[in-house]
């Protein structure tokens, strides 16, 4: 099953909407995220049970720039 049709899920069971940041969308695109698909779903959730209120989660990155020993590109799940 593929990240979107899970995002899909994830929409459609807890009545939220995922707004998907250019950052993320081209980390996903482009192969560079470092975190897994499960991962990913996981912070979703978490941010799901901790704030049960919030309608809208908005999906980013935090990358790795040149001061990094390892290349890097975590998702980050921000409620909005």
């Amino acid at each position: 099953m593929s990240i979107f049709s899970r995002f899909q899920e994830l929409e459609s069971k807890h009545k939220i909407r995922l707004h998907e940041g250019e950052s993320f969308k081209q980390a996903l695109y482009n192969g560079r995220m470092t975190d897994s698909v499960d991962c990913i779903i996981d912070k979703i959730e978490l941010i799901i049970k901790h704030y049960p209120d919030s309608k809208g989660i908005s999906l980013s990155t935090y990358s790795s720039d040149e001061t990094s020993d390892e290349t890097f590109c975590y998702a980050v799940v921000i409620p909005s």
